[in-house]
């Protein structure tokens, strides 16, 4: 049981390292096309921040054991080999699982606000609600936070803007770290497919059996 406690704190670490690193380069690629006249990069990162967040926290999650173990050795050669003992890789899938409670304080304060603003908004004579169901959903996935007509501001009031960028930052976070859960999965799915291992068949003779056999055809030839 002890054993998991530096393992998981070190599987923490990397993964904020990897994901502070990747999301610098992201954001130093888009710079670097928006100096070069070309803006489609950095759009979708402004317009696209769960579909970004995803892209990232995948891209980190690419980053190998072997890197920390390089990087280590540079310290100390035993640190590598205590590294490579704990292997945190294994308990890259449950990074979403341990950043969870983020997804949940986004639904529970969105499901709050809602409600509060549905109960402002109701009234006797209503047959309906002022807001469907469907229009919960949406606004729960809205990533923009300019447009001050939106519904959004009759919930949120004043403090918009402040709890709009919240929510999306909140809700990025997870992705992230779905993104990053994700890896171990999908190579664990992908990369047998494209393997050129293939079993022989079982009876199948073994090569050196082949040249016994062929001299004892010769032989009856004779």
């Amino acid at each position: 049981m002890p054993r998991w406690f530096p393992r998981f704190f070190l599987c923490i670490f990397f993964y904020f390292t990897s994901v502070w690193v990747v999301g610098r380069l992201a954001n130093a690629a888009a710079y670097m096309f928006l100096k070069g006249h070309s803006l489609v990069l950095w759009q979708l990162q402004q317009e696209h921040p769960f579909g970004n967040a995803l892209v990232v926290g995948f891209l980190a999650g690419m980053v190998p054991l072997e890197t920390w173990l390089a990087a280590s050795g540079l310290i100390d050669r035993r640190i590598t080999v205590f590294l490579r003992r704990l292997r945190p890789d294994r308990l890259k899938p449950w990074i979403c699982v341990f950043l969870s409670p983020l997804i949940l304080l986004a639904v529970l304060s969105w499901t709050i606000d809602w409600f509060d603003m549905n109960g402002r908004h109701s009234s006797v004579l209503q047959t309906t609600a002022p807001y469907p169901m469907s229009v919960f959903f949406e606004g729960f996935l809205s990533s923009n936070c300019s447009d001050l007509a939106d519904w959004r501001g009759d919930m949120w009031g004043d403090r918009y803007v402040f709890r709009c960028t919240t929510h999306v930052q909140l809700i990025s976070a997870w992705v992230l770290a779905l993104g990053y859960s994700l890896v171990p999965i999908v190579f664990r799915r992908v990369l047998p497919l494209f393997s050129n291992d293939h079993p022989e068949p079982a009876n199948k003779q073994p090569d050196e059996n082949l040249p016994e056999s062929t001299m004892t055809e010769n032989t009856d030839s004779k």
